[in-house]
């Protein structure tokens, strides 16, 4: 019992403004967290980006120029005079002291019928040479175009290894294709560099082509030793699509989620891939947003505190505004607060119980005038929903007991939220009132026009048939075309009628069902194409006219 005791029941006054104060400070903190975590996440999105961006920058510099330099070694040892000259003796020993000072893993010397002439594989029984290689694409390229040729990866007719070649075609005299010097490099070489290059990034980095193979990075030695060097297709069509965009979300191919950047490179041949876990791209944000919670945590704690504090020093005298308010709800005008008692409170108390005596005096006068407020809408000072609803049933039921026709029309202005959006809601409302302007002048006296809610009017005609109603309904369309808004600048504006009449169709017998089917009219007329009017009549809801 004593728990309890400690707080207020939720129905007083103090329990209601304890409730209002915990409410405070909890959407307080809401509007602090929210932001600054939206904001923490985008500059660690940010960061993050930037420094993939830079790292990928300075690999891809890094890999163009190892391949720059690895092209022009092979395309320098093709114009050799020996080379050219088939001096294969000597091109065997330079061949194979050439290798030893590179990153190449086999040089070989091809003639122009594509016969290995020398190999430098020295780790096998048997070398290539005498081996055919003219059907493989890097020589035929060096053939027809007579210029260096890096390929993608292909399976060494020698070694069976997964291999890049570097190719580059022997001239003779006359400029004409003498043969294919290439050099081979393989999968570890190229992983080798990707790893010694990476400094100060902690995430993964891998290359693959076009194709979706990879070229180093390889994820476990299962993938190495069974042969698959190919990517999952999201992660290829992830590279693809992000030459120009930022960081992508996928899973990696040991199922993790993790935040990856591509860039092209070989000539946009292949694609050097950097991916980082998303555990380690958030680890500052979640410590930032941790520390962030305690202090709001804390903060909120002495904030409850201090408020609960004042709502005590505030809660008595509300009280006694409290019995005077039921006072003047019971109706009880005349009731006046005794401002003694309220002498021991803040002087703010005091000024506020002589205004609410003051107050109750003007309750009984003000009570008419809010009673016509209430009808009224008063930005555009027609009749607002409640009206309708109210004087509408009672006119409607008059023509029923009388048996006159009765005819409804729904008006909505097209295109409005583009007219808020692009001029503010101030021009709004002064379009508004510049429809709410022509509408008025448009109708008869008898016709109760209201404003129905948002930038939809309603004209309820007693008395009038469905063609009568039609033709108010058009000159209203007409005279809101031809008359734009002018104020420094001109809106044009144009508006959606649906029309329906009690006596005109079989499906209407209340007055609900009239606003309703005249709702469903205009409904048609703007997914029609605005600026018309649609009729609903014993036939449905037809075009009686439309002004596109």
């Amino acid at each position: 019992m004593r728990v309890f005791k400690k707080f207020p029941q939720p129905n007083t006054i103090k329990g209601q403004l304890h409730q209002v104060l915990v409410w405070i400070t909890f959407i307080t903190c809401l509007c602090i967290f929210i932001p600054t975590l939206y904001i923490e996440y985008r500059q660690t999105i940010q960061h993050q980006n930037e420094k993939m961006t830079h790292y990928l920058n300075a690999q891809s510099y890094f890999f163009e120029s190892w391949l720059s330099e690895r092209s022009n070694d092979i395309h320098t040892i093709a114009n050799f005079d020996f080379v050219k000259d088939y001096n294969f003796q000597k091109s065997q020993k330079f061949f194979q002291d050439f290798k030893e000072k590179t990153n190449f893993t086999d040089l070989i010397f091809v003639n122009k019928e594509g016969i290995v002439q020398v190999d430098t594989v020295t780790e096998y029984s048997k070398n290539g040479a005498s081996v055919d290689v003219n059907d493989r694409n890097y020589f035929q390229v060096a053939k027809k175009t007579k210029q260096p040729y890096i390929t993608d990866i292909l399976i060494s007719k020698v070694t069976k290894q997964p291999i890049i070649a570097f190719a580059s075609p022997i001239l003779n005299v006359q400029q004409q294709f003498n043969g294919v010097v290439f050099g081979a490099v393989n999968l570890d070489i190229i992983n080798q560099l990707l790893q010694e290059s990476r400094v100060g990034f902690l995430g993964h980095a891998y290359i693959i082509d076009q194709e979706g193979t990879m070229l180093s990075g390889f994820n476990n030695k299962q993938q190495r030793s069974s042969g698959n060097y190919l990517v999952d297709d999201h992660i290829l069509n992830a590279a693809l699509k992000n030459k120009t965009s930022g960081l992508k979300l996928y899973k990696d191919a040991n199922n993790k989620w993790v935040l990856a950047k591509s860039k092209p490179i070989n000539g946009g041949k292949w694609f050097i891939i950097s991916e980082i876990g998303l555990i380690e791209a958030y680890k500052p944000l979640i410590n930032r947003i941790l520390w962030i919670t305690i202090c709001l945590v804390v903060g909120s704690f002495f904030m409850i505190k201090m408020m609960l504090h004042l709502s005590k020093r505030i809660e008595e005298p509300i009280q006694q505004l409290l019995t005077g308010v039921r006072k003047v709800e019971q109706g009880f005008y005349e009731y006046q607060i005794n401002d003694q008692q309220l002498t021991p409170y803040a002087q703010e108390f005091q000024e506020l119980c002589a205004s609410f005596n003051e107050m109750s005096d003007k309750v009984r006068k003000d009570t008419i005038l809010l009673k016509e407020l209430s009808i009224t809408c008063q930005l555009t000072k027609l009749y607002n929903r409640r009206y309708l609803i109210e004087q509408g049933e009672l006119a409607f039921q008059k023509c029923l007991e009388e048996q006159h026709h009765c005819s409804c029309i729904a008006i909505d202005i097209d295109f409005f939220k583009k007219v808020n959006d692009t001029y503010g809601h101030l021009i709004g409302d002064e379009v508004l009132k510049h429809v709410a302007n022509i509408i008025t002048n448009s109708v008869r006296t008898i016709d109760i026009v209201t404003r129905y809610g948002g930038e939809e009017f309603v004209i309820l005609s007693p008395n009038t048939s469905l063609e009568s109603a039609v033709n108010i309904a058009e000159r209203v369309r007409q005279h809101v075309e031809d008359h734009p808004y002018i104020a420094d600048f001109e809106i044009n504006v144009t508006v959606s009628i649906g029309i329906a009449g009690y006596g005109d169709s079989e499906n209407i017998s209340t007055f609900y069902e009239l606003l309703d089917k005249a709702d469903q009219a205009l409904y048609i007329a703007k997914e029609s194409g605005r600026n018309q009017l649609r009729v609903c009549d014993k036939t449905g809801i037809v075009d009686r006219r439309q002004m596109l």
